[in-house]
């Protein structure tokens, strides 16, 4: 087990020691569940029942920087919001700006984010400064509430934006850059055609690319599409308004 894994159990097992938190059998870190998230990107996380329910995720900074979460929440009453670097230390907000909720940074390294429910929703953003090149974990975790309504069912939109590669590829790809509006289509090609050409785009949700090369913009924000064959590779950027 890595020494990541190792804190993180540790932390984890003190966590549901002191506090009484509901934390799954098998779920020795996040490491282990956490999805790659995009800088600039936003998911959707779906809260049913009064239940416990985690989404781990994990972000690459290209260099030193900060992440800022942005977070828009209903229906439930309660999500913590846990980061964790590589060596299993804890970071909590250098800064909140909430314009409906509250956030608590607990000695435990978690912002805990709290609302009433009945007459509003979290909506805000929390900003960790400083952060080192590397990868981090991060868990959104909505709890079990004991003697809580059955009914506490809700939604959580979340953005996290981060210094990437992707994110300063714009000033760093010596390659072509088109622009397209959202829903816009195009066809591309390369001069040995486009049979045995692997496709692929650095931001899907961006823009898309067949395995033929269509291109097919999404939604704003900026993408590079990477034409390879063989040992050769080609690169358009592709900007979305």
């Amino acid at each position: 087990m890595s020494k990541f894994k190792k804190m993180t159990a540790v932390l984890l097992s003190v966590g549901l020691f002191v506090c009484c938190f509901a934390v799954q059998a098998g779920a020795e870190s996040i490491a282990d569940t956490a999805k790659a998230f995009s800088s600039g990107d936003t998911k959707t996380i779906k809260y049913e029942g009064n239940k416990e329910v985690t989404s781990d995720y994990s972000v690459k900074l290209s260099k030193k920087g900060k992440i800022v979460i942005s977070i828009s929440s209903s229906g439930v009453s309660n999500l913590y919001v846990y980061i964790y670097d590589e060596n299993g230390e804890k970071y909590v907000p250098d800064a909140s700006n909430f314009s409906s909720g509250r956030v608590y940074n607990s000695i435990r390294g978690i912002a805990q984010c709290s609302w009433n429910k009945t007459v509003e929703k979290l909506k805000g953003t929390l900003t960790y400064n400083d952060m080192e090149k590397g990868t981090y974990y991060i868990r959104f975790e909505k709890q079990y509430i004991w003697g809580g309504s059955s009914g506490s069912s809700g939604k959580a939109t979340i953005k996290i934006t981060y210094p990437s590669s992707e994110s300063s590829s714009g000033s760093k790809l010596s390659c072509v850059t088109i622009p397209m509006k959202v829903g816009d289509a195009m066809q591309l090609s390369t001069d040995a055609g486009t049979s045995g050409i692997t496709w692929s785009s650095s931001k899907s949700s961006v823009a898309t690319v067949s395995s033929s090369g269509k291109v097919t913009a999404k939604k704003a924000g900026t993408a590079v599409i990477t034409a390879k064959s063989g040992s050769s590779t080609a690169k358009i950027q592709i900007k979305v308004s």
